[in-house]
């Protein structure tokens, strides 16, 4: 129980430090969340990252941080692509219930436990595909086109590929990283928007999101670098 409540403690106080208040009930799910992860990981390989407090950081916190890097608007569609575990995707739907998500994840173990924490957590208007971004984007699942697109783990060359029937016009593509995206390789259909650089909590390092707007016009909501 004691470790329950320093737990609750680190992802307010972390949360906070990026900009981000999770409500009481919120902390609750991100708790039950933490805790399915780590019976699942003991069978199946679901993140690399084990420790607690690291994977409240590094994943939980590191995943809320696009809701500063953006505005995302109410009730948006998000397609998360290379979900893993549900990262970004599922902080993001606990923290803004109003999003709609669909979680894309190729590895069966990974989708099924994604399958299992939305209906746990009983989160409403997330779907979850198992399959890679090119195999989502031929078989006829993009019911309509997304405003956000969001990915913690893909090469970003693999989104500018296959976004053109993923994206609304003037959809914003949400990329993290360790560091900022070399301009240069960005094509013509795409237009660089900004990136966000902030400092993980607890000295766990600097991360970077980009953003970038396909065929669109630059958005006026995006954090200046290091700010």
């Amino acid at each position: 129980m004691e470790q329950h409540g320093a737990l609750e403690h680190l992802l307010h106080e972390s949360s906070s430090e990026i900009g981000v208040e999770i409500e009481p009930d919120q902390a609750r799910q991100f708790l039950l969340y933490l805790n399915q992860l780590n019976i699942w990981n003991q069978s199946f390989n679901l993140t690399a990252i084990t420790k607690d407090d690291e994977v409240v950081v590094k994943h939980f916190i590191d995943s809320l941080a696009a809701l500063k890097a953006v505005e995302i608007g109410t009730k948006a569609h998000i397609l998360d692509i290379g979900t893993g575990a549900g990262f970004p995707g599922i902080p993001l739907k606990i923290v803004r219930p109003d999003l709609s998500i669909t979680l894309v994840e190729p590895a069966h173990k990974k989708s099924a436990f994604l399958h299992f924490i939305v209906g746990l957590l009983q989160l409403k208007c997330v779907s979850v595909f198992q399959g890679t971004i090119e195999r989502f984007n031929s078989t006829g699942s993009v019911t309509r086109p997304y405003d956000y697109l969001t990915t913690r783990a893909l090469n970003p060359s693999l989104i500018f590929q296959n976004a053109q029937n993923l994206l609304i016009e003037g959809g914003k593509a949400i990329i993290y990283s360790a560091r900022p995206f070399d301009r240069t390789l960005l094509p013509d259909d795409w237009n660089f928007v900004g990136d966000y650089t902030f400092e993980l909590p607890y000295a766990h390092g600097s991360r970077t999101i980009t953003i970038f707007s396909y065929r669109g016009e630059l958005s006026s909501h995006v954090v200046p670098r290091g700010t």
